[in-house]
């Protein structure tokens, strides 16, 4: 049985052992009937608002078992196999030369982006909620996850969702960078061609050791031999050497996000 499966059977059970009809549960968490109606038929999934609602009303722990063995079903194919990484990683370094990396998204702009990317109406709101979820690694109030990324220009150059959501985006991130467990730095368009034009890529600390992982259009590849993280450590720092200190980024952010318009 999928995760998802049983959650739908025990987000029932719960409310039957309540003695609550479906408009009564769904007045207790404001949502409604029909909402109800259809997460229970598995016609709707049950996403991290409903969840929460239901912890924060019946003292449960249903967002958590969303977080550990749901949330992964809704990430797209080529990421999942770093997912569990992720969820575990005290650090997460970050490289993205043509997009905003999905844990500084906005929702508009994550929407727009996988509308981009052909997800189907179907799939979208999971997918969207799943990816927003995430970003719980890193604004939890417990033990967040250090966060560095380096981003290219470009990324906040390159329209998505148009020029408001872009605004919205770019503010986002400059504060984002506000946080204490978030650097983030953009190398200026105008550097010459350098190796992380190759594409993105991730390197996690999980539990002493690093996992790397790089993505592709079909699959993403994790990349688990110490040689082979070495050297995406190796092409890390030398990204990273072209990018702008941490004040000299935001204002970089700040003055793009002014030309959005």
């Amino acid at each position: 049985m999928s995760g998802s499966k049983w959650l739908i059977g025990e987000l029932r059970r719960l409310r039957e052992s309540a003695g609550l009809t479906q408009e009564a549960w769904g007045t207790k968490l404001h949502f409604s009937t029909s909402h109800v109606g259809a997460v229970e038929r598995g016609e709707r999934p049950a996403l991290p608002d409903y969840l929460h609602a239901v912890d924060k009303v019946f003292g449960t722990t249903l967002l958590a078992f969303y977080r550990e063995h749901i949330r992964g079903e809704w990430a797209p194919s080529w990421y999942r196999p770093f997912i569990d990484y992720e969820n575990r990683a005290t650090l997460l370094r970050i490289y993205q030369p043509n997009l905003v990396p999905g844990l500084l998204q906005t929702e508009d702009y994550a929407r727009a982006l996988l509308q981009a990317l052909n997800v189907g109406p179907g799939e979208l709101d999971p997918t969207l909620a799943a990816r927003l979820d995430r970003q719980d690694l890193v604004t939890r109030a417990a033990s967040p996850c250090r966060l560095a990324v380096v981003l290219d220009e470009s990324s906040l150059r390159r329209c998505v969702g148009g020029g408001e959501v872009m605004r919205d985006q770019l503010k986002a991130l400059a504060e984002a960078g506000d946080r204490t467990n978030v650097q983030i730095h953009v190398v200026p368009l105008a550097t010459p061609a350098y190796v992380g034009l190759l594409g993105p890529l991730v390197l996690a600390a999980v539990e002493g050791r690093t996992i790397g992982y790089l993505e592709g259009h079909l699959e993403g590849r994790v990349i688990e031999s110490p040689e082979a993280v070495t050297d995406l450590e190796v092409i890390w720092e030398a990204v990273r050497a072209y990018a702008l200190p941490c004040a000299q980024s935001q204002e970089l952010m700040m003055k793009v996000g002014e030309t959005w318009t």
